[in-house]
């Protein structure tokens, strides 16, 4: 044998030992002999209270529960009765169980009720011994293990259940995931995954029926987890386009204050799509999501993103910096939300109509990588360089792809930022600074080339190669951008060149190839278009120069500023919130 194979046997033998090792230390669990590092195991002493969620907290709950306590007790006292009576008799009439998942599924039988939703007892049973297969397979065969140990030692760590290392629950949360990415070979692991079961297991007993929840809402399309956490992150990329364009059309105002500060959305919306908002809201809320996310699908996490800037929107413009409005979205308002749960709901509830009115509440048709190509439970042995667990030194074809994406993204918002308020004297005209100031701003979301474990968290995407920025995908891109340049420098004005009078100027500039590009006034005039011919019509402004504007009809002026869009499409006249 050559000295390479026989370092490449030792180190394979190295990484099998340390994986026998982690699965010995969860089977031993709390027994004494299970040895602790000291920073493993946090005291207790300056907790004082635990919520009703299992999450500890360092201020004392008062000695007394107000009336507004009590009535809500006694209302979820209620709601428990018919909840059981309705699990008895299931499926119930679709317009009852919406009503009563959207006034909160208590918390007694959320657990019933998810399974219900979730359709585990079928799994379940149409698929008998699967999960202790995959557990026994991934003792041997997991390349996943130390990423998972890591991730498990930090998941919910203030919350009792989790709390104390290598207890029940972290146990069974290391055997779900090793067991499922043997099961979903082609996806293995990602650290939202931990997340997600974690919630999971919470309100269950069951390794296994928390395992199949899990694959349900990875694999099944109305939920489609597998497009968020697969390498390249597809559903990711199509989240945060949808997200944008919706931004542009229904909250203008916000969209731009956030393209000025150089706020993008995958600086602060990541963990809202990729664990349906634990973490960022308060944890009653987040459960309140997941009650009808389970009954809706994903379309929920898009109009919860959007409820949640809405409800904040003035406050989040009044902020004028860009790490003091991430601080805002992923830590105060996890602390204080501002609005109890009910009024969140209810204001999510109307989101998700006028959306819908709209059609802007559907996402766009995934495409075939956001969902499983490969048989699930068929094992496939990993191959070398995982097994070893060597460090990946570059990026990836898809990875790639991803940086490429978000870079074309962000230059298009900026280009219809600009195409929407006049070059020469808007503020959030940032030209191509503005992309390169927000590509280098966007920071870790642990999809470094350093884990041979594809991960990502809380925060952005890895963008350090500077190949990169000279990318030729990004050819188009730097066309939009280099032919605003073109008419900024060119002494005749584009209205004069479409025969308008001197002094007059059209909001867009437009090319022959620009199908998709610099429309953003036309998008938001789409009811408009699919109703009747539209008219441009013309009227000078207070500061003497024209605008040209779509107008619903023929005959008349309107007059406007350069910046209308105070009154966004979610106004409270327009959804009553």
């Amino acid at each position: 044998m050559t000295d390479e194979g026989e370092q490449q046997e030792a180190l394979v033998k190295r990484a099998e030992d340390e994986r026998e090792e982690i699965f010995r230390r969860y089977e031993l669990g709390l027994d004494p002999s299970n040895v602790v590092d000291s920073w493993e195991n946090p005291t207790f002493e300056i907790y004082h209270i635990t919520d009703k969620y299992g999450f500890m907290h360092d201020s004392r709950l008062p000695t007394t529960r107000n009336a507004q306590e009590l009535h809500r007790n006694n209302i979820e006292a209620e709601r428990d009765k018919k909840w059981l009576k309705m699990l008895g008799h299931w499926p119930p009439p679709a317009d009852k169980l919406h009503k009563r998942v959207y006034k909160g599924i208590p918390d007694r039988v959320r657990w019933q009720a998810w399974k219900r939703l979730l359709n585990v007892e079928h799994s379940i049973a149409s698929n008998a011994g699967v999960y202790a297969r995959m557990l026994q397979l991934a003792r041997k065969y997991s390349t996943e293990a130390r990423q998972i140990d890591a991730d498990v030692n930090r998941q919910f760590r203030d919350n009792l259940a989790y709390r104390e290392r290598y207890c029940t629950k972290q146990v069974s949360l290391f055997n779900v995931l090793n067991a499922y990415s043997i099961y979903n070979s082609e996806l293995g692991y990602c650290q939202g995954m931990a997340c997600v079961a974690g919630v999971l297991l919470l309100y269950m007993v069951e390794e296994e029926e928390a395992f199949w929840a899990l694959n349900t809402l990875i694999t099944d399309p109305k939920y489609g987890m597998h497009g968020l956490f697969i390498e390249g992150f597809p559903k990711l990329t199509r989240f945060i386009a949808h997200h944008d364009r919706i931004m542009s059309k229904i909250m203008r105002k916000l969209h731009k204050h956030f393209t000025k500060h150089n706020v993008d959305a995958l600086l602060y919306a990541i963990k809202w799509f990729f664990v349906v908002f634990v973490e960022r809201v308060p944890f009653s809320l987040s459960l309140r999501v997941w009650d009808i996310f389970m009954l809706d699908g994903d379309r929920v996490i898009l109009s919860m993103a959007i409820t949640i800037l809405y409800l904040h929107k003035d406050e989040l413009i009044r902020l004028k910096d860009m790490d003091a409005i991430i601080e805002y979205l992923q830590v105060k308002l996890h602390k204080n939300f501002g609005y109890n749960d009910d009024d969140a709901i209810q204001a999510l509830e109307r989101v998700m109509k006028k959306l819908k009115d709209l059609k802007l509440d559907a996402l766009p048709p995934a495409k075939s990588n956001e969902f499983p190509s490969r048989k699930l439970g068929d094992f496939v042995e990993a191959d070398m360089e995982k097994k070893i667990g060597r460090r990946r030194n570059d990026y990836t074809d898809n990875e790639k792809q991803v940086i490429t994406d978000v870079i074309s993204r962000q230059e298009q918002n900026a280009i219809e930022v600009q195409s929407t308020v006049s070059y020469e004297t808007s503020e959030c005209a940032t030209g191509d600074g503005y992309s390169m100031k927000t590509f280098q701003s966007i920071t870790s979301l642990a999809t470094s080339p350093a884990n041979s474990s594809y991960s990502l968290y809380s925060n952005g995407f890895v963008v350090t190669t500077p190949e990169s920025a000279q990318d030729p995908a990004r050819s188009q891109s730097s066309h939009n951008l280099s032919y605003l340049a073109q008419q900024q420098q060119q002494p005749t004005h584009p209205a004069a060149a479409a025969g308008l009078p001197n002094g007059h100027h059209m909001r867009h500039s437009f090319s022959s190839d620009s199908d998709s590009r610099n429309r953003l006034d036309l998008d938001q005039a789409l009811e408009v278009l699919q109703r009747q011919q539209v008219y441009m019509h013309s009227s000078k402004t207070s500061n003497s120069q024209r605008v040209y504007i779509i107008q619903n009809g023929g005959g008349g002026t309107h007059i406007t500023n350069k910046d209308d869009d105070d009154d966004d499409a979610l106004s409270v006249e327009n959804t009553r919130l």
